[in-house]
């Protein structure tokens, strides 16, 4: 049985967004790929992202291999053009088996089925589910049972409990990397050239009010091995040349002991590596930078999120400014380049709390920073917060094609206008832009 993957366009990026360059790797689609193809299907992945084209062109592509099954991965904002695809390839093989995944599919499993052009959503973890749909489908048993699934039945959505969470990440096959054309997966800020993204974890064990993470994994967190870890890049490096990478991880850094065992294997294996990591400021001290820095670690991100304490303790972000600081002065102080991001218009915030966010980044003075417009996401407590409020309608996916956090207001639950969030942000993305310091 034939299985198609596929990665809608990112119709967001635009003007400068757009000019930089940025692909990143459909690295999930990567891994549920290797997991059918080991377990006898025959899978390949379309990154729309890399191609031009609308929803019909997208579609006769998809369709030119006659696949049986086709699974979507499913961000908010690309939502409506999934359905567009799927609408499209339904028509040219009105048989054709439509599955969605992702964050998206997580907060508003209901709305997500109701379209006519899908038949499945997949939630929470989706390599047992997955397989579990494929070989129900094969053999022509019935699916309604199965854990994971939603779909629609009688004009009904029926959303079945979830399976356990997979307890060993370990046991996941490595990414099936040859069914992507790597060598355009660059970003030129921060890679010398084709770079690949990796997933050491799942889950995160906090509780930002805005953040979809935990919507898809929960707050359980589970971490590979450092020597899985460890193989994966050497695969990388001897089958592709590739010895760039980009940790996907909400926090790469939440197992200390993972880190410095990782730390070793590069180091045992005498691997020349460079990489990138998103960090936590009070799950790193200047010890662990220092392990990350000779592991090959270029630059480290870190979410700040506002300058002003009542803001960070009203998102949950479960931080104070005082422990920021001192993360910073421990990057610092070991030489460790990092990018500091912002989000403005939290709820409660004023021109006073905002213009402290803008101080702080002064303050602070990282060598890139950015800022984002808080954008609530289904199944985000910001969300729910913005539909109790009447800001946002329960169901309106139709219109989430703009829900980004760049140059644009989703859904406003600060005291400033949307065109004031506006001006801070293109105010503060010209002055930060100007003056960053280049990751390369």
């Amino acid at each position: 049985m034939k299985i198609a993957f596929v990665q809608p366009a990112n119709n967001q990026k635009s003007g400068k967004w757009k000019a930089q360059g940025v692909y990143r790797t459909p690295t999930n689609l990567a891994i549920l790929a290797s997991y059918v193809r080991e377990n006898g299907y025959d899978p390949k992945i379309y990154d729309f992202d890399l191609e031009s084209g609308n929803s019909i062109e997208n579609a006769r592509t998809i369709m030119s291999d006659n696949p049986d099954v086709i699974g979507f991965t499913c961000l908010t904002p690309r939502f409506p053009l999934v359905v567009e695809i799927a609408n499209e390839c339904k028509k040219i093989k009105s048989n054709v088996v439509t599955v969605v995944g992702g964050s998206h599919v997580n907060g508003q499993p209901k709305h997500v089925v109701k379209y006519p052009s899908i038949d499945y959503a997949i939630l929470g973890e989706g390599e047992e589910a997955l397989l579990d749909l494929l070989n129900h489908i094969e053999e022509g048993k019935d699916v309604s049972n199965l854990p994971n699934l939603a779909f629609e039945k009688d004009g009904n959505c029926i959303v079945n409990p979830k399976r356990p969470y997979i307890e060993d990440l370990n046991t996941l096959p490595f990414p099936a990397w040859d069914l992507l054309n790597l060598d355009y997966y660059t970003d030129p800020a921060f890679f010398n050239g084709p770079h690949l993204g990796i997933l050491s974890g799942r889950g995160c064990p906090f509780n930002c009010n805005f953040c979809a993470s935990k919507v898809v994994w929960g707050r359980n967190t589970r971490v590979r091995s450092a020597i899985s870890l460890a193989d994966e890049i050497e695969i990388a490096i001897k089958e592709y040349n590739i010895r760039e990478f980009m940790f996907y991880d909400d926090t790469f850094t939440i197992n200390k002991n993972m880190v410095r065992l990782f730390h070793d294997e590069i180091v045992k294996r005498k691997m020349d590596i460079r990489f990138y990591a998103q960090v936590r400021v009070d799950t790193i001290d200047y010890e662990l930078v220092t392990t990350l820095k000779k592991s090959g670690c270029f630059a480290v991100a870190i979410g700040v999120e506002s300058g002003n304490d009542q803001i960070l303790k009203n998102i949950h972000k479960n931080l104070n400014k005082e422990q920021i600081r001192k993360a910073c002065k421990d990057l610092k102080r070991a030489n460790m380049p990092f990018l500091a991001s912002y989000i403005i218009g939290h709820p409660g915030d004023t021109h006073e709390t905002i213009k402290a966010t803008i101080d702080f980044a002064d303050e602070i003075d990282a060598d890139q920073s950015k800022f984002l417009i808080a954008t609530p996401y289904p199944g985000t407590e910001l969300y729910n917060l913005a539909v109790s409020k009447g800001v946002l309608k329960e169901e309106g996916a139709e219109s989430l094609g703009d829900h980004t956090y760049f140059q644009h207001v989703a859904a406003n639950l600060s005291e400033v206008s949307d065109e004031e969030l506006l001006k801070y942000q293109q105010l503060a993305f010209d002055n930060y832009d100007l003056k960053k310091s280049p990751l390369v």
